[in-house]
């Protein structure tokens, strides 16, 4: 289905949650979003439960940098988080469309400190954070 084009992560719906990480701090790609926004989101006027082709597409083409990556103290996965309506803004958080199975990559975040579990993935995944040494609540 949905792909991390910039080869960061293995699986999308992880590089989701760490954007989501991102989305209220000052990035390399807030001013881009912003104007994503503004063009697809705040018009949207589609089908329910459909997503935002454009917004699909610049999610998967997104390159995080380094300094991106340093921001991220702590993950949440939880379906009401914003990542997820900025792409399908009628979404229910009751489908899979992204759903987590791995969260390789992860290694990538070395201000990592701190995981919120909710749902979104298997609750087994967040033994790789725990084994990390990093908090799972």
């Amino acid at each position: 289905m949905f792909q991390d084009k910039s080869g960061i992560f293995t699986d999308f719906g992880f590089k989701l949650v760490v954007i989501s990480a991102l989305l209220d701090k000052e990035t390399s790609f807030s001013e881009e979003l912003e104007k994503m926004k503004e063009t697809y989101v705040d018009t949207y006027d589609g089908e329910e439960f459909e997503c935002i082709p454009e917004m699909v597409a610049y999610f998967e083409n997104l390159v995080l940098t380094e300094k991106d990556l340093e921001q991220v103290t702590e993950l949440s996965f939880d379906g009401g988080e914003e990542i997820y309506f900025l792409i399908m803004p009628d979404w229910d958080g009751e489908s899979d469309e992204f759903d987590i199975e791995n969260v390789q990559g992860f290694e990538k975040l070395p201000n990592l400190k701190k995981v919120y579990y909710t749902a979104m993935c298997a609750e087994k995944l967040m033994d790789v954070f725990t084994g990390a040494g990093i908090t799972v609540s």
